[in-house]
């Protein structure tokens, strides 16, 4: 899914690319090796950390909420082809993400999170570096807190509506700007899955997931008759299409390879997670 700057030169958040930007920023300037450390954005059930094969920091989106003390009751102008267009200011975002390390050593669970701490509390604002293209030169700016839930949630509370057991954690608040007037001009591309269950009273089940995204130049621009493979799979090779978009069928979970071919003839590699937030590629 790509999202354009408005007319009006205004923004809207990407998930999945601002997770991208938190995730190279804990690793580069956390100084954390992503061979041993994964980074995560799941809800963190008993279950699935259960599953966890190494060491994870794991940032859960639990509240995402308009900051209303940020809302601007002035119209903004801007002079379009001549002409005065007035039009509402970006509403201002906060996301809530639970921090928390997931290991089966104390010690080590508690080195991670102090990292993770030492590192978001450093940035008020996150580093322009770090961000896609889409987001930089923002106004106001990203800006980022560690504190407490509003309203009196504690993260106790989560953990226990997950069911999971309660771990250390912090909150970390992103403030995001969201231009209501921004176009969507691009059709939605999740992961597929797929449960069958072999018969009416086996409780085992066969898991089939199905990826996409977008292939883009080193512009940012889509890249149409990329091949797209997946290393070791024996699903089909894909083709992206007009607008860049590919999908891999019958993906298996955890870490895949993509073996890209450009047009040009030009070849590159990339890993993703999967499930993941995002399978875009950007080509080099």
């Amino acid at each position: 899914m790509r999202y354009e700057r408005a007319s009006f030169g205004g923004y809207i958040a990407m998930l999945p690319e601002l997770h991208e930007s938190l995730r190279q920023l804990i690793y580069e300037r956390g100084r954390i090796n992503p061979l041993d450390v994964d980074i995560r954005f799941e809800a963190p059930r008993r279950d699935w950390v259960d599953r966890l094969m190494r060491p994870a920091i794991n940032l859960y989106l639990f509240d995402v909420q308009e900051n209303v003390k940020m809302r601007s009751g002035q119209m903004e102008s801007r002079i379009v082809n001549g002409r005065a267009v007035r039009h509402a200011p970006p509403r201002q975002i906060d996301l809530r993400y639970m921090v928390s390390a997931l290991t089966t050593e104390i010690a080590d669970e508690h080195l991670l999170i102090w990292r993770t701490l030492a590192t978001l509390m450093k940035y008020r604002e996150l580093p322009e570096e770090f961000l896609p293209e889409a987001l930089r030169g923002c106004s106001p700016a990203i800006t980022t807190q560690v504190g407490q839930p509003d309203e009196g949630i504690q993260l106790s509370q989560i953990w226990g509506g997950l069911n999971a057991d309660v771990r250390p954690a912090l909150c970390y608040v992103v403030t995001v700007p969201l231009d209501l007037e921004i176009a969507i001009e691009a059709p939605l591309v999740l992961t597929r899955t797929f449960r069958y269950t072999r018969r009416p009273d086996e409780a085992a089940t066969d898991t089939d997931l199905h990826i996409g995204g977008t292939v883009r130049d080193r512009a940012g621009e889509p890249v149409v008759g990329a091949t797209i493979r997946a290393r070791g799979s024996a699903a089909a090779d894909s083709l992206s299409d007009g607008l860049g978009r590919f999908t891999i069928r019958h993906a298996m979970p955890g870490p895949v390879t993509l073996d890209v071919v450009g047009p040009d003839g030009k070849r590159q590699s990339v890993t993703v997670q999967v499930p993941s937030d995002t399978y875009d590629i950007d080509l080099k």
